[in-house]
């Protein structure tokens, strides 16, 4: 992946790199395959090498050339240890792309949708998260609720710095939307306008009034379906891993791409691949490449679980691809019962529910929860 290679920390990440590999790289889709996948070759611009089968195509529009469609390839890429697309655009491209045309063209909808469902977001996601994330922090004096510092990346409409403030946290938010930003800043949080390689770069717009780079540490740091958005996760987490505090934690949720339940959904009821979503999603992770990506980062992985495995509705006559009324209504009953186990305390039984799934490639999501520890 291009840039990693410079990183300070890189030796000790291209080591653990080679022992990744002498692990069984594929566990949930191995060597085995039923099919004949073509085998791909494709060199960055920056002279990344990328090498492996061939596993769907799609079109989809360019960041590079202002929304002119293009045929992406996604590879299970042998070097990455990764599934992603090619070719992965330029971290420029995919911050103009965020700051001007995500939220206003793509999902005109997000902002509004997440304000209405902004008691499930707080009860159900982002409460049992922080809570759990300051529960592992091993930060000394630190330990302590008050005086915790939370970023999270990529925040949209701050509803994990709402929810930080009520625990009592003080709270940073990155964002590339100069509009969300402020959205967030009225609601009294830090924020940083740009990404996070712009804002630890001192490449953030400075003519923007609240703008400001990052120049401390955190104890906790959040990236909410943030992951399959980057060109090059693993520069994304060498710089999370930089800015936490030693005994510092880490989350990351990503979409649980290329599972049975897909590929079965695929194949019987015959639905295109539907989670294939570039410029938007460039890699597609599954339980063992997110593990593995994230321990090359230094990380020690402390928890992984699945979430509301919502793919089963495919198989009960809810086809939901394509159709956003049906969508919206599978939607709202995850809510609504998960919401029901919150008021009902039996929410710890979900969370075990959702951590056996994993084992077995059930959930929508991936949540990975991982600690940065004190030499």
């Amino acid at each position: 992946c291009d840039g990693w290679q410079d990183h300070e920390r890189a030796v000790v990440v291209y080591e653990d790199f080679q022992m990744a590999m002498q692990e069984p790289s594929w566990p949930e889709w191995g060597g085995d395959m039923d099919r004949y996948y073509p085998w791909h070759i494709w060199t960055s611009p920056a002279g990344a090498h990328h090498a492996g089968h061939l596993l769907d195509t799609v079109i989809g529009p360019s960041v590079e050339t202002s929304g002119m469609q293009q045929v992406y390839e996604v590879l299970r890429c042998e070097p990455c240890v990764a599934i992603h697309v090619t070719p992965l655009p330029s971290a420029e491209a995919l911050a103009q792309y965020y700051a001007t045309t995500f939220y206003d063209k793509d999902k005109p909808e997000y902002l509004v949708r997440t304000e209405c469902d902004r008691d499930w977001w707080k009860s159900c996601v982002w409460r049992p998260l922080l809570k759990e994330c300051r529960q592992l922090i091993r930060c000394g004096s630190w330990t302590k609720a008050r005086g915790l510092r939370l970023l999270d990346i990529g925040c949209g409409p701050a509803v994990s710095l709402d929810v930080g403030k009520s625990l009592f946290m003080e709270t940073h938010g990155i964002e590339p939307n100069k509009a969300v930003c402020e959205l967030a800043r009225i609601r009294e949080h830090i924020l940083y306008h740009g990404t996070l390689e712009s804002c630890t770069d001192g490449d953030s717009d400075d003519d923007y009034e609240y703008d400001q780079d990052i120049r401390q540490s955190f104890h906790i740091i959040t990236a909410y379906e943030v992951l399959e958005h980057q060109a090059c996760p693993e520069d994304f987490l060498l710089r999370c891993y930089d800015l936490l505090e030693p005994g510092g934690v880490l989350m990351v949720e990503v979409p649980n791409d290329y599972s049975s339940i897909q590929l079965l959904a695929r194949e019987q009821l015959h639905i295109k691949p539907w989670w294939l979503a570039p410029p938007q999603h460039l890699f597609y992770w599954t339980p063992k490449t997110l593990q593995l990506c994230v321990r090359r980062a230094g990380f020690t992985i402390l928890d992984m679980r699945g979430t509301y495995p919502i793919d089963q509705a495919l198989f009960h006559g809810q086809n939901y691809i394509g159709n956003d009324v049906i969508g919206r209504q599978v939607h709202t009953a995850r809510m609504q019962w998960e919401l029901d186990m919150v008021h009902k305390g039996k929410w710890s039984q979900v969370e075990a529910e959702y951590r056996v799934n994993l084992q077995h490639r059930i959930g929508r999501e991936i949540v990975c929860i991982a600690r940065k520890e004190a030499l």
